[in-house]
């Protein structure tokens, strides 16, 4: 009798549980499992246990429309996502995301036009005749169910079918979604508010990748100053904001209290950002207490220049140099620099130019650049020779790029 009972009690239990149980119609055999994982990621309906009387999921490239209807009631979202690796040399991804939550009365103008649309008695294109298939393109996915039955279906690249009556249905329903809905304003405005660092891809092929911020770090030895480092630092954006900005510290010293001090912050695409020409800012401060005829000699001056990177990996600038402490005097700087691509050598001069003084400055640096497996992505080594109000001295340098 009490086996009798518990058996009674298990069966009443689980006569909710039975009557969830939904056939499962469509595209089952890859779809449905990645789907599974795919709702769970984005915090989507489970449309398979669901009780209401309909649900009709859209997806996308980035983008997840869901809609329900139950007892005249209306409810239903817009999800953005896209995924996201935070650094090109590592491949953990991570899932970024918002939601939208729709009001009733435009969740009813999307059911009327799903319910118009003839969509939902479509099959799967893998079971419409002449539907071609692909690896690029795009893949709608569709998803709607009922009480009793739930639909998995996707439709690849539609607009690439030849005008099969089908894909016209497809069409018309990616169109109407979209305009009612300003899909295309509401995932512009979710991509603005993600980092401005590392890859992001929204489902499809292609990355849209940001340049990351660099810095750089390495040795810097002169033969009269043989002690000192070097350091710098590039961003395009600092958190949301785009400032595309470098800042360089060099810093030469010996055990006798002389050393030369090189600080500069520089700003590019100021005027022009196109692919033939970009242009910078730079503002460079220089400290030095020096040894001449054996006596100590202090300089301070101030460089600020404009310059232009033109084709051919040519870069000019022009500007001025006010040179301080005891000197008091202002004069122009020139600047010209060349890259050579092929051979990863970049080669600089620069000169101001002052009433009776010429100072001049001429460096070479060698690249070497290393794949994404590597910690680090480049080492330059470089030599400069600088005659500095005819104190002259020659420069060693290393430096990695991280």
């Amino acid at each position: 009798m009490k086996k009798l009972q518990i058996f009674i009690f298990l069966l009443l239990f689980n006569i909710p549980l039975f009557s969830q149980i939904k056939e499962i119609k469509g595209d089952t055999i890859y779809w449905y499992k990645s789907n599974i994982e795919f709702q769970k990621k984005l915090d989507l309906k489970n449309f398979k246990k669901s009780s209401d009387e309909f649900n009709f999921r859209f997806r996308n490239h980035g983008q997840v429309i869901e809609i329900s209807k139950n007892n005249n009631e209306f409810y239903g979202t817009i999800t953005n996502f896209i995924y996201h690796t935070k650094k090109v040399k590592n491949n953990k991804t991570e899932t970024l995301s918002n939601k939208i939550i729709l009001p009733a009365k435009q969740v009813e103008n999307i059911y009327n036009i799903v319910q118009n649309s003839k969509i939902l008695e479509l099959p799967s294109d893998n079971n419409i005749e002449n539907w071609s298939q692909g690896m690029d393109g795009i893949t709608y996915i569709i998803e709607h169910s009922d009480k009793k039955i739930y639909w998995l279906k996707k439709y690849w690249t539609p607009s690439s079918q030849d005008s099969i009556p089908e894909a016209l249905i497809v069409l018309d329903l990616v169109k109407n979604l979209s305009e009612t809905l300003n899909l295309n304003e509401e995932y512009a405005s979710f991509k603005n508010t993600l980092p401005k660092y590392g890859c992001y891809n929204s489902g499809g092929i292609s990355n849209m990748c940001y340049l990351s911020n660099s810095l750089e770090l390495g040795y810097s030895g002169a033969s009269k100053l043989p002690l000192g480092f070097y350091s710098a630092y590039s961003a395009i954006y600092l958190g949301k904001s785009k400032i595309n900005g470098n800042t360089s510290l060099q810093y030469n010293f010996n055990n006798d209290g002389f050393h030369h001090l090189n600080l500069q912050l520089s700003k590019w695409n100021v005027f022009y950002k196109n692919l033939k020409i970009t242009d910078y800012i730079s503002y460079n401060y220089q400290n030095r207490i020096l040894n001449i005829d054996n006596t100590k000699n202090k300089f301070e001056n101030h460089q600020m220049k404009y310059g232009l990177n033109l084709k051919n990996n040519l870069g000019i600038g022009i500007g001025l140099d006010y040179l301080s402490k005891n000197y008091e005097k202002i004069g122009g700087h020139l600047f010209v620099n060349k890259w050579f691509s092929k051979s990863n050598i970049s080669t600089t001069l620069s000169a101001s130019i002052f009433e009776s003084q010429l100072n001049y400055k001429t460096e070479i640096f060698k690249s070497i650049n290393f794949n994404n497996s590597f910690l680090i992505n480049r080492i330059a080594i470089g030599l400069t020779y600088e005659n500095f109000m005819n104190y002259k001295d020659l420069y060693f340098n290393i430096r990695i790029l991280i």
